[in-house]
């Protein structure tokens, strides 16, 4: 088995009795911490043969306690040229930007998740290996997995919000 370290982010603080509930809920591997600004997260280092597989394990055990559900799964994915350039740490930010808008490179370069006020947002995960695979790059891979779960949590959330789990759940089981 492997342990997987990773940050899942609570939809509210938890109380002394929740807490206890967690744990008892088989959360004793994790830490559950809240910060100044209200957020609260749950980091773990969970064993399971993949990571999708402790993900999965330790939002069961959260959703064993009323009212607690979980909002994301830290991946810090999202990242800005610049970004993606200091974590990259061989390349610059004007060198990423000129991949990515094809004036070098063989391009392909991943799409920007999302475009607001002259700032585009990539994934980290989508950019990394694309320089590895696309550019012989000597760099980490980020697991795709982390980004997977945040954004089923995230879809979850939405319809929750929206009064639509059953049907968003037809929908993900016809397009599996």
């Amino acid at each position: 088995m492997i342990t997987w370290d990773f940050r899942v982010t609570l939809n509210r603080a938890v109380t002394d009795e929740e807490l206890d509930a967690l744990f008892e809920a088989g959360l004793d591997d994790c830490t559950v911490s809240s910060l100044k600004d209200g957020r609260t997260y749950v980091m773990c280092d969970r064993e399971a043969e993949t990571l999708l597989d402790a993900i999965a394990s330790v939002l069961t055990q959260i959703r064993t306690v009323p009212g607690l559900w979980a909002t994301g799964v830290g991946h810090d994915d999202g990242v800005t040229l610049g970004d993606a350039a200091r974590r990259h740490g061989g390349r610059t930010q004007a060198s990423l930007r000129q991949l990515a808008t094809g004036r070098r490179g063989p391009g392909g370069f991943p799409e920007p998740l999302m475009e607001a006020d002259n700032i585009s947002l990539y994934s980290w995960a989508e950019i990394s290996e694309w320089l590895r695979t696309k550019m012989g790059d000597d760099i980490a891979p980020a697991n795709r997995d982390i980004v997977i779960a945040d954004a089923a949590v995230k879809l979850a959330c939405r319809a929750r919000d929206a009064h639509r789990e059953t049907q968003v759940a037809a929908i993900l089981e016809i397009a599996s």
